[in-house]
């Protein structure tokens, strides 16, 4: 086994050890999820899928499609509600400030997403856990996959 997958198994959490962290994470989101498997394949990047084929997992790319949106959807739905008097220009520029990848990293490292992200040995070591684009597209996994479970009512 060579050290860089070493390292990435030993930074994988045991099943016991990544339950407790799903419900972490259930507690920072204030989601409880009746399938927690979203949840999880919310949390893993395409590098440890690459990494790791005979796991059977799949990244989060498609809840982060959904997520994504949704999110624009949401945003466009509640400018549109509490601001009545802009036009569609301000509309606009106001939901692409809100939806922006930095906007989207800033609130996912409040909820800690990082530390929750299953990785390759490469993404690991190069800094992804705190990478903006991962932490961005983890986030809009994460709503996708509340969408998913919960429903549009709790994903707003």
């Amino acid at each position: 086994m060579s050290g860089a997958t070493s390292a990435v198994r030993a930074r994988r959490p045991k099943a016991g050890t990544e339950e407790k962290r799903l419900a972490e994470l259930e507690r920072a989101l204030g989601v409880s999820f009746k399938e927690r498997a979203l949840l999880r394949e919310a949390m893993v990047h395409r590098s440890f899928v690459n990494e790791h084929p005979q796991e059977g997992l799949v990244s989060y790319d498609r809840l982060e499609y959904l997520g994504d949106a949704f999110l624009g959807w949401a945003v466009a739905r509640e400018l549109f509600r509490r601001s009545p008097a802009w036009r569609e220009g301000e509309l606009t520029r106001a939901r692409a400030a809100l939806v922006q990848g930095s906007t989207l990293a800033e609130c996912a490292r409040a909820l800690g997403l990082g530390a929750h992200l299953l990785l390759g040995g490469g993404e690991e070591r190069s800094g992804g856990r705190t990478r903006p684009s991962n932490l961005a597209g983890a986030l809009e996994a994460v709503i996708g996959a509340v969408v998913i479970d919960r429903g549009q009512v709790a994903a707003r």
